[in-house]
């Protein structure tokens, strides 16, 4: 740790001002969290953690939305987070009937105002009891852009805009830094299988969008496709398209290298860009898209993409 760097922590401390690290993610006003599974054997749990320590400014109501997958309808839970509070639910008991989907929230005034509160962090715990397999997500943070305290509703539409204007813009693309090539079920031992979540933020009720993936094998080798799905989807690798098979990755010009240290193993990378967005709203050349990429076999384990507005 540099000398400027032991100095600089301890009086930001002192200012309560919290320092701000480079490539990390700091807290925000709004946090969507991509995915809860309320199905039997299933098990999620979220949390939101409120980082604010002042006596006089640091409540803040909480407004939770659990929207459902299969009808993109939302159930709507409220809380009161005090000084450096923190509050963890069983997603099954806030939204009580709905099987899957995810769950976005924002900071409000006391009143119910929405507001620039830049204070919100949280952690998703997913528990799959049927493949015996868990893993822990962040949630995505956006901040607020009027200014600490202020509303974020600038146009007055009601809603909350991911634009860059109310909130940082939410991703229109997201990049998968690296998956293993997949196999068929039934799974021979030792070989790779994995879910990708795809979800339209904030997107109403019979609102389809369609998005365009490139996938590379691991030696720049790339390969085109485009699929769509209405809400929030969860789906194998393979039934997206079968480049993504560890037998037709080995027949591409690939690198016979590796992986470095395990050669036998097929690996790739891959994006995926929201193109348009159709609902009874109308169109969308602009639209939005989260989602990331669940190992399931040979090991349970899950982790944010890489994102871009554009």
């Amino acid at each position: 740790m540099s000398p400027t760097r032991v100095l600089l922590v301890p009086i930001l401390a002192l200012l309560g001002i919290a320092p701000a690290y480079a490539g990390g993610t700091e807290p925000g006003s709004f946090l969507l969290f991509p995915e809860f599974d309320n199905r039997p054997g299933q098990a999620t749990y979220l949390t939101v953690t409120n980082v604010n320590g002042s006596t006089t400014s640091g409540s803040v109501r909480l407004h939770l939305n659990y929207v459902d997958a299969a009808n993109c309808q939302v159930v709507n839970r409220f809380a009161v987070l005090t000084p450096r509070d923190t509050l963890t639910v069983v997603a099954a008991a806030h939204a009580v009937g709905v099987e899957r989907g995810y769950m976005w929230c924002y900071a409000q005034s006391m009143t119910g105002v929405p507001i620039d509160f830049d204070h919100l962090i949280g952690a998703c715990l997913r528990i799959d009891g049927v493949t015996g397999t868990e893993y822990s997500l962040p949630p995505l943070v956006l901040q607020g852009v009027p200014g600490a305290g202020l509303p974020t509703d600038v146009n007055g539409n009601g809603k909350r805009d991911l634009d860059g204007v109310e909130y940082e813009r939410a991703p229109r693309t997201i990049y998968v830094p690296r998956f293993t090539g997949q196999s068929a079920e039934p799974l021979p031992r030792g070989t790779a299988s994995s879910d990708i979540v795809l979800l339209h933020p904030l997107a109403g009720p019979g609102v389809t969008t369609s998005t365009a993936w490139l996938v590379w094998n691991d030696n720049e080798e790339v390969f085109s496709l485009d699929t769509s799905f209405s809400c929030w989807t969860r789906r194998s690798l393979l039934s997206v398209s079968g480049v993504f098979g560890a037998a037709f990755l080995a027949a591409t010009n690939d690198d016979p290298l590796e992986v470095v240290g395990a050669p036998t193993i097929e690996t790739g990378w891959f994006q995926v860009r929201a193109t348009s967005a159709t609902g009874p709203g109308g169109s969308t050349v602009t639209p939005q898209v989260f989602g990331f990429l669940a190992e399931r076999r040979p090991y349970g384990a899950a982790d944010l993409p890489f994102v871009e507005d554009l």
